[in-house]
């Protein structure tokens, strides 16, 4: 009696490295539309969490332009105190090496900052 059979097919590795480079092109755009002088807190989280969440599964490329955009919202002083520190833990996430390197709570400190203003993360948890 033949037994079917169901392939479960992963994104390909060139279609998660353009998905990452949209984000970053986004996070850009998004970035270019927005002054530094009128980030704000939702910025951080709007533009953020995609783009960290699309850099974690990415390339170098995309990693070093969401890390420069973060990194511009961070610098610009409009920011409260709380989306500035997850804005540092998302930079020192994005430089580890790799997301286990990550420790929980900075791990937890992302997850919730994204969930709490709307934004999942899905390659994260």
């Amino acid at each position: 009696m033949p037994v079917a059979t169901v392939q479960v097919s992963r994104p390909s590795r060139t279609a998660r490295r353009l998905a990452a480079l949209l984000a970053a092109g986004a996070l850009a755009a998004g970035l270019g539309a927005c002054s530094a002088d009128a980030a704000n807190t939702e910025d951080a989280y709007r533009l953020g969490c995609p783009a960290l969440d699309a850099a974690i599964s990415g390339s170098g490329t995309a990693k070093d332009a969401t890390i420069k955009g973060l990194e511009t919202i961070r610098d610009s002083g409009q920011l409260d105190p709380q989306p500035q520190a997850w804005l540092e833990t998302a930079i020192k996430g994005l430089r580890a090496s790799s997301p286990k390197d990550l420790p929980p709570d900075a791990r937890r400190t992302l997850v919730q900052g994204c969930a709490d203003h709307g934004h999942p993360l899905q390659n994260l948890s």
